[in-house]
């Protein structure tokens, strides 16, 4: 008869068909946690179903309540809104919608505004703005945050 032995004899032993029946749960259980971990919030697949489905989603956000992408300091005391009108969905970025918008910088000059959003999967919202001014080659980097649902961003439809 075959025997294994875990914390002494006394405490628990395992023995001829018993052991492949205890590996075969442990398989089990591991694949099971590995499925659930890869699997989207319910949040994130609450905002894909209402998309998908053609509902006016909008988001709105405080990004004094979300953090640098660093997760070092909070965001600026900035509010804001938008319809998402198109997105894009993809296994790496989840669900991507974008905003552009020109607008007047505070010294006066032209600029277009553009601000990425990307809902991962695990239902965490970054926000990246930049700023191209009227002639300029290259944009300027204006912040990237982090937002927890519902904290510093909240879809509604």
């Amino acid at each position: 008869m075959c025997s294994l032995s875990f914390l002494g004899e006394e405490n628990m032993q395992i023995r001829g068909r018993q052991l492949p029946i205890a590996l075969s749960l442990l398989l089990a259980l591991s694949i099971s946690a590995i499925a659930k971990a890869d699997e989207p919030s319910p949040k994130y697949l609450e905002v894909l179903s209402a998309l998908q489905a053609g509902k006016n989603v909008k988001l709105i956000l405080d990004l004094s309540r979300c953090t640098t992408v660093d997760g070092a300091k909070p965001g600026p005391a900035t509010q804001g809104g938008l319809v998402i009108t198109a997105f894009r969905v993809t296994a790496q970025n989840g669900i991507s919608f974008a905003n552009a918008h020109q607008t007047i910088d505070s010294s006066g000059h032209a600029v277009t505004e553009y601000i990425r959003h990307s809902l991962s999967r695990e239902g965490k919202l970054t926000v990246r703005a930049s700023k191209l001014a009227v002639g300029a080659a290259e944009l300027v980097n204006q912040g990237e945050f982090v937002c927890e649902l519902p904290d510093g961003a909240k879809f509604v439809w």
